[in-house]
């Protein structure tokens, strides 16, 4: 009768198949042991020779991790385009100092190494890759910022300037660097200064619209208010608040865009919920306009004079924070509704 038994391999390339002749007799198995070669080959364990070289010739196609000369030459030819287009830099950075509607331009370079930072860990699959494409922007930059000065177009002038920087980065990293750190990027172009027809554009319609906002909202409340044009008159006796000049919301709607900008690609929103959220940022910042509208009305009427403008200065520095909480309670809303807000969702045990 054919007896129960099990393989064992070793050394020498064959598989030895070991039959007992019972499991009743164990302890003389090693003495009824019948040894029965099989000679079918064992796949070997270890490497040959010829599967070494092969494995020699296979190299990875890549970018090679940046080292400190790599960063010299980035930080070198940022540093130079700046110099380049020093007098364009320096231009816009003056007329967001004098002038509060530009102020945005102050705090996107903030925003830009913020959202560099939170996809830091993206720059290891970019690594040393030079590209031509840079070189190109560089030129189409520079061209730009000739063509800006020689026809007093500052828009065109500016954006010449940006473009040179971001291509010199594009130079040294390559095109991926633009894919992957591509918001970062285009934050940099908020530091340029709102042109002037675009201003003109959304002047007259935000002050109509705020003091029309702020006196229903007033009237809403039992605040007694008159309405002059563009000035509200409130208290008795009247105080006239020029709240259609003096917050319109101009100065605040650009710098509230930028913030808005810096949420929605600081976290793995859908593509949907970012273009979502990025057209109803002047929503938001018509919300908080008018919230600070009706307090700046309400304390002008019923306070001093001196702590009514205190009232005025601070409340516009709380706009910013008052846009953010709008936006984590539009995400709140959509996730209580259950509308996927993320590329995918976090299970919490």
């Amino acid at each position: 009768m054919p007896h129960s038994g099990f393989s064992d391999t070793r050394r020498f390339g064959h598989r030895i198949r070991f039959d007992a002749c019972s499991f009743d007799h164990l302890t003389e198995l090693p003495n009824r042991r019948r040894h029965v070669v099989d000679h079918r080959p064992v796949q070997p364990r270890y490497r040959t020779n010829r599967s070494a070289q092969t494995e020699d010739r296979v190299r990875v196609s890549g970018p090679r991790k940046l080292t400190y000369a790599d960063m010299c030459l980035l930080g070198f030819m940022a540093v130079l385009s700046i110099w380049v287009s020093l007098e364009a830099w320096v231009d816009m950075y003056g007329r967001a100092i004098v002038d509060t509607e530009n102020g945005q331009a102050l705090f996107a370079p903030l925003v830009a190494l913020y959202l560099f930072w939170v996809r830091r860990s993206r720059i290891q699959f970019i690594g040393y890759s030079p590209s031509v494409a840079g070189l190109l922007v560089i030129i189409l930059g520079f061209v730009a910022l000739q063509w800006g000065m020689e026809s007093n177009t500052l828009v065109v002038w500016h954006l010449g300037a940006i473009f040179m920087l971001i291509g010199s980065l594009i130079t040294v990293m390559g095109m991926e660097f633009a894919r992957q750190f591509g918001p970062a990027l285009v934050a940099l172009l908020f530091i340029i200064p709102t042109p002037g027809i675009v201003r003109i554009t959304l002047a007259e319609p935000m002050q109509e619209l705020a003091t029309e906002l702020t006196m229903t909202v007033l009237d809403g409340i039992g605040v007694y208010a008159i309405k002059q044009g563009l000035v509200i008159q409130v208290g008795n006796p009247p105080i006239d608040v020029a709240i259609g000049e003096a917050c319109n919301g101009m100065r605040m709607v650009f710098a509230l865009s930028l913030v808005v900008f810096g949420f929605v690609f600081s976290a793995p929103f859908r593509t949907e919920v970012r273009v979502a959220l990025l057209l109803v940022s002047p929503l938001i910042a018509l919300c908080c306009n008018i919230i600070r509208l009706v307090l700046t009305s309400a304390v002008y009427g019923f306070s001093t004079q001196e702590f009514a403008d205190s009232f005025h200065w601070y409340s516009g520095l709380a706009m910013i924070p008052m846009s953010l909480i709008m936006l984590f309670g539009i995400i709140k809303l959509l996730t209580w509704l259950d509308i996927p807000c993320m590329r995918w969702r976090l299970a919490f045990v």
